[in-house]
């Protein structure tokens, strides 16, 4: 339960769609859409976990820590988010001052109700770091092998976990009445100048713990294959 909550908050802590949550609520219907958006967003990371177990069981796939797949997943996790981190932090990701999530956020008025639920879903599954927290929670569930009961109410958790930093703008724009208007203007120029820095950081950081797992499980992996043979 421990570790499945780290890596619902890991997915959480996602500054730039926080962002996209907060600005939601300058347009109409705030509370509606901005939970419609969030609402895609956990459906899409319980989803996630769902296909890579199922994938994980049908193909023998071991995601223990030392596993040969474990390992490779790591390393190529790695190896992409540095990558990604790196060119966030160069002036080319800075193009014109905001890159494509922040033009995305000046249209987000345009999209209907409906059409955010899918946003949501799509922001989940398409942001690089997010599978890394995907992988692992899969993995940690096939390989502690609870049932499904147990299954379903770790997803659950984690889901929950992973969707808690989104809903706090709502749930600071119900407690102040909408109050917090003003401090989202503010957000909005503020995020046009970090987002690409704040999202960089976040890979590299993601990057270099995945190195570590993967270069201490190569280490581990010549045993974890013996025991497995």
């Amino acid at each position: 339960m421990t570790k499945s909550s780290l890596f619902g908050i890991g997915i959480a802590f996602s500054p730039l769609h926080i962002g996209v949550v907060t600005l939601l609520l300058l347009g109409k219907s705030p509370m509606q859409r901005a939970l419609t958006y969030v609402a895609g967003w956990a459906t899409a990371n319980a989803l996630a976990i769902a296909v890579l177990m199922a994938i994980g069981e049908a193909f023998s796939i071991n995601l223990s820590h030392g596993g040969r797949e474990q390992v490779l997943i790591d390393l190529l996790g790695a190896g992409a988010l540095m990558g990604l981190g790196l060119y966030q932090l160069t002036p080319q990701a800075n193009i014109g001052e905001e890159g494509m999530a922040l033009k995305l956020m000046n249209q987000l008025p345009d999209f209907s109700t409906a059409a955010l639920l899918g946003i949501g879903a799509i922001s989940a599954l398409l942001t690089p770091e997010n599978l890394v927290f995907y992988l692992k929670e899969a993995g940690l569930l096939l390989l502690n092998e609870p049932g499904l009961k147990a299954d379903a109410e770790v997803t659950g958790l984690f889901t929950l976990m992973a969707s808690s930093l989104l809903l706090l703008p709502p749930l600071a724009w119900l407690v102040s009445g909408g109050g917090i208007r003003e401090s989202i203007t503010k957000l909005e120029g503020w995020l046009q100048h970090k987002a690409e820095w704040l999202v960089g950081v976040l890979a590299l950081v993601l990057g270099a713990y995945l190195l570590y797992e993967g270069l201490h499980g190569l280490d581990l992996m010549p045993s974890v294959v013996a025991a497995s043979a």
